[in-house]
């Protein structure tokens, strides 16, 4: 077969594609070998008194600027201002909010994994190597371990159906609104326990609402942060059958909201039991 000849308005799409790629991911080390270019506007040159004084003819200039991009990061110079004065507190209160980012990062949706996956499977990798439990459909046992335990096939697969996720011992103080994204495409899954996942919010319930909420039957949210908003997102679960929850205690306004959600709904069930009576309401709804 003869080669289809590329049109010219092609090749200099493509062409231009890859040169303001090239220009986008160069390394602020060969930026600074190149040299500062000069700035054009309409064609014209920036004029001097209009730029930073750091960057005007004569001024001081640190060899540390390759190390800034255009805006410097505030934390960045916070820190900086502080080290004459720098406390363990403050490297503390850094180094968590450093784990913070990092954890969030960790949790976020890829794309890539769940076209790789698929949606099921991808499940499957996200939340047993972070210490949940998984239980697919037709099936009794969960699969639960670690990356060197558990072995889950590293390309789609057919069978594997997510049914049941148990995050109570999810790592790291459990799952945040990034991680929630990764139930997306999960249309078997009936049984869901978030136990103690203290970043749960109304944010991620609203979330699992329009992800999950036509399919998922149990939901477990003890010790979570439940609130008036957090109602209205359960109400959106059409499929909710059992919800078990911690005592609202004194929340008058969370009382009046779950008494209206049983008003709407008399089909589901609403528990708030202390640890015995939870376990074995989980295993009557198990079975």
């Amino acid at each position: 077969m003869m080669a289809q000849k590329l049109k010219p308005s092609n090749f200099i799409r493509s062409l231009y594609i890859t040169s303001r790629n090239y220009c986008e991911y160069k390394s602020i080390y060969e930026r600074d070998e190149a040299g500062r270019q000069p700035r054009k506007v309409h064609g014209k040159e920036y004029p001097e008194w209009r730029r930073p004084w750091a960057q005007r003819d004569g001024e001081w200039t640190s060899k540390l600027s390759i190390f800034v991009e255009k805006s410097p990061n505030m934390n960045v110079l916070n820190a900086m201002q502080k080290i004459p004065n720098l406390s363990f507190k403050d490297i503390k209160q850094w180094w968590g909010e450093m784990k913070q980012i990092q954890e969030i990062e960790n949790q976020k949706f890829l794309p890539e994994r769940v076209a790789a996956l698929g949606s099921n499977l991808g499940a499957c990798h996200f939340f047993v190597y972070r210490q949940a439990a998984v239980r697919l459909k037709g099936k009794k046992e969960w699969i639960i371990g670690d990356i060197l335990s558990v072995k889950l096939p590293d390309s789609y697969k057919e069978g594997y159906f997510v049914e049941a996720i148990d995050c109570s011992n999810f790592h790291h103080n459990g799952i945040r609104y990034e991680g929630v994204q990764n139930l997306t495409g999960l249309k078997h899954l009936k049984w869901l326990s978030l136990r103690n996942n203290k970043y749960v919010d109304v944010w991620c319930l609203d979330r699992i609402a329009g992800q999950n909420g036509e399919t998922l039957e149990f939901l477990n949210l003890v010790g979570c942060k439940l609130c008036v908003g957090c109602v209205f997102a359960l109400a959106r679960m059409s499929a909710l059958k059992f919800l078990v929850i911690s005592d609202p205690g004194d929340n008058i306004e969370l009382q009046a909201a779950l008494s209206m959600l049983e008003q709407e709904r008399p089909n589901l069930l609403i528990s708030a039991p202390n640890d015995d009576d939870e376990n074995e309401a989980i295993n009557k709804v198990e079975k």
